[in-house]
């Protein structure tokens, strides 16, 4: 039996802390300082790249290593 797999590509806001753990408000500070890569195409919501959550969290992660 071949079981299937998906992987998201983009995420809307509101779905970032149940996958990351941290809070909706967090997220909406760091779109809102650009601190997150977003894209908000004409006339819709925003959303991140599944890649660049990744490299956020990826330098989160550093800079906590690094303290």
């Amino acid at each position: 039996m071949q079981e299937s797999v998906t992987q998201k590509i983009c995420w809307r806001p509101n779905e970032l802390p149940a996958a990351t753990g941290l809070s909706l408000p967090f997220w909406r500070k760091m779109i809102q300082l650009k601190k997150i890569k977003f894209h908000k195409p004409e006339g819709t919501a925003i959303v991140i790249l599944d890649e660049d959550l990744r490299e956020f969290l990826k330098g989160r992660e550093e800079a906590a290593i690094m303290k």
